[in-house]
């Protein structure tokens, strides 16, 4: 199984975030990668319409996609790994994550049952790429039955 994250903005290479995010990328076992969508500065409708768009030439139609957002169901990291087990053992070829901008993401992304949230604050888009990261991480750990989790 492959995961992409899709996420709205970049990294920029002064701020430690790519470092902890690449910290957990390079201890997963599975084929990770990451899409940056470049962001404008339109007006909000236009802006969530270029992003919705942006996205779209990313997934395709077998995808299993994930959209996190603060309305969406909060689960336990053991919830979490759950999902991920059953996407494997289901034989899901990708995970898309999506991650969107600072005002949100294109609601039609919001219509399916993997919507999930980090908890009902607002995080930095940035910031959330390594809370998922490592989400990601600790799941495949807890499906190995090692310590990291405890």
């Amino acid at each position: 199984m492959d995961i992409q994250i899709i996420s709205l903005g970049k990294f920029k290479s002064s701020v430690p975030f790519k470092d902890v995010f690449n910290f957990y990328k390079k201890r997963i076992n599975l084929n990770l990668n990451l899409v940056e969508i470049k962001t404008f500065n339109f007006e909000n409708k236009k802006k969530l319409d270029f992003e919705k768009n942006e996205i779209n030439k990313y997934l395709k139609k077998e995808d299993c996609v994930v959209t996190l957002d603060r309305k969406g169901k909060n689960l336990s990291s053991k919830e979490f790994s759950d999902f991920i087990d059953l996407k494997m053992k289901n034989r899901v070829k990708r995970i898309c994550f999506l991650v969107g901008s600072e005002i949100g993401i294109d609601d039609s992304f919001k219509k399916g049952e993997n919507v999930f949230s980090f908890g009902k604050q607002t995080w930095p888009h940035l910031m959330l790429r390594i809370m998922l990261i490592e989400q990601i991480y600790r799941a495949l750990e807890i499906l190995k039955g090692t310590s990291y989790h405890k």
